[in-house]
């Protein structure tokens, strides 16, 4: 059974949940095999107006291939069709394009969240397909994904536009989850804590899925959608619970002796 959305759709404990279809355990951008297959761009095909654009599709072509380290200005030059210097003309240095590649993850990151959510969805349901949508996309662009969020970037606060694009992103999954818990007040529990808190928690999980390449996930494939499914259960449903706050050390040790 499908959903709005397109994917399988089931119910545990209740609550509406969204499942995975198997496009998004093995879809990639382009394998390494294709590497020798990618033509260069022809002066004629792009405005010169549109020049950065295509530096930038080109990179992302070459970051899940390549990735980040091995990804350089020059390939990127020789693709898009351009002089050896027209990267740098742009992006300034290598760091430059990678912060320019990560901002495009992120614009990409909501095209998929925006293109995932439908008129009629419940809170609940929009909080659900956000974080699955999340998950979803280490999986299929697992080197822009640690780009993203890694520390290949040293300082992120160097490049505006990433920044805001970051910022962007997560005041999203916090306007969304503030919808989600207008619902459940009786929590007490402050929106920008629950949306660390899920972010955290689906953070997590996408990050151990995108490196199910090293061997170090315990999770295999076939219980991706399970493990999925109960991570997002037990988020949305720890955020129902009456908020706690945390122990200072005087209630954790009562008072110190002098």
């Amino acid at each position: 059974m499908k959903d709005a959305c397109g994917w399988a759709s089931n119910t545990v404990s209740g609550a509406c949940s969204v499942r995975f279809t198997a496009k998004f355990f093995t879809e990639k951008i382009m394998s390494t095999t294709e590497l020798a297959d990618i033509e260069p761009t022809k002066k004629v095909s792009w405005h010169h107006g549109n020049l950065r654009e295509e530096m930038l599709q080109r990179g992302l072509t070459l970051l899940e291939v390549r990735g980040a380290s091995d990804l350089s200005l020059r390939e990127v030059a020789r693709l898009a069709g351009v002089s050896q210097t027209a990267p740098t003309h742009h992006f300034g240095d290598k760091e430059g394009l990678l912060a320019a590649l990560a901002t495009e993850g992120f614009h990409a990151l909501m095209t998929d969240r925006m293109s995932a959510l439908k008129d009629g969805m419940t809170k609940e349901r929009r909080l659900r397909v956000i974080m699955r949508v999340y998950v979803e996309f280490a999986l299929k662009r697992p080197e822009l994904f640690h780009l993203m969020f890694g520390p290949r970037i040293a300082d992120k606060r160097k490049y505006p536009e990433l920044m805001e694009a970051s910022a962007g992103s997560f005041q999203f999954l916090s306007n969304t989850i503030s919808e989600f818990m207008a619902d459940h007040s009786e929590s007490g529990r402050p929106p920008r804590f629950s949306a660390i808190a899920v972010w955290s928690g689906m953070h997590g999980l996408a990050t151990l899925l995108a490196d199910r390449e090293s061997g170090l996930c315990q999770v295999p494939d076939e219980m991706i959608d399970d493990v999925c499914t109960g991570v997002t259960n037990l988020l949305l449903g720890g955020l129902k619970l009456p908020h706690v706050e945390a122990e200072t050390p005087a209630t954790r040790g009562g008072s110190r002796k002098k």
